[in-house]
């Protein structure tokens, strides 16, 4: 019985990461490298915290985030000048607001759009 808990144990421990990375996912040359849920006060959501790298030649003026969660769905705008190959650590409080917190992982997060400095939409 203790060998079987302990093989189980095993598989569960080396599963983890891949479930764990499934969740991020980097699109439309934004490299995403955490996306973490919030928690507010009372125990509620707080939007996201979203650490990510622009690869795109070009600089942007907006990022789209699609972010599914415990049932809701919602995107989070990040707007501002985001060049090539610059970290942005941003706190995003658009939406995703108010929910149960049900622990820091989304069970999405992905790039749904962006908008170039010179105002081109990519989908």
């Amino acid at each position: 019985m203790k060998r079987t808990f302990l093989a189980v144990a095993a598989v569960v421990v080396m599963l983890a990461p891949v479930a764990a990375s499934a969740k991020i996912k980097s699109n439309l040359g934004i490299r995403i490298q955490s996306c973490v849920v919030n928690k507010g006060g009372n125990g509620l959501t707080n939007g996201i915290n979203v650490v990510y790298f622009n690869t795109r030649q070009v600089p942007l003026s907006e990022v789209d985030f699609l972010v599914k969660y415990n049932g809701h769905k919602a995107v989070l705008i990040d707007t501002g000048t985001f060049t090539n190959g610059s970290e942005i650590n941003h706190n995003l409080t658009n939406a995703l607001v108010s929910y149960p917190w049900y622990g820091p992982a989304p069970s999405l997060c992905t790039v749904q759009r962006l908008v170039t400095e010179n105002g081109k939409v990519i989908e």
